[in-house]
């Protein structure tokens, strides 16, 4: 059995690993960079969103249960 030629096949399976490993870390650090731009609105608002929400909630399920109550 001739090792060489499997060393060969080896070989050049580690250098197209080792190229698709490099292009998955680029593609991860260009993805990580477009998620920390990606902020949209402040901490703030998104807080002001939420508690709004929740108070729209319990409204409406106050009024539903005043309502069906009668």
């Amino acid at each position: 059995m001739d090792l060489t030629e499997y060393k060969d096949i080896i070989e050049i399976h580690q250098q197209k690993m080792e190229s698709h490993i490099e292009g998955l870390r680029r593609f991860q650090n260009y993805f990580g960079k477009k998620i920390n731009h990606a902020k949209i609105y402040p901490n703030w608002a998104v807080v002001v969103f939420i508690v709004n929400l929740v108070l729209g909630i319990g409204g409406v399920v106050s009024v539903v249960m005043y309502y069906s109550g009668m």
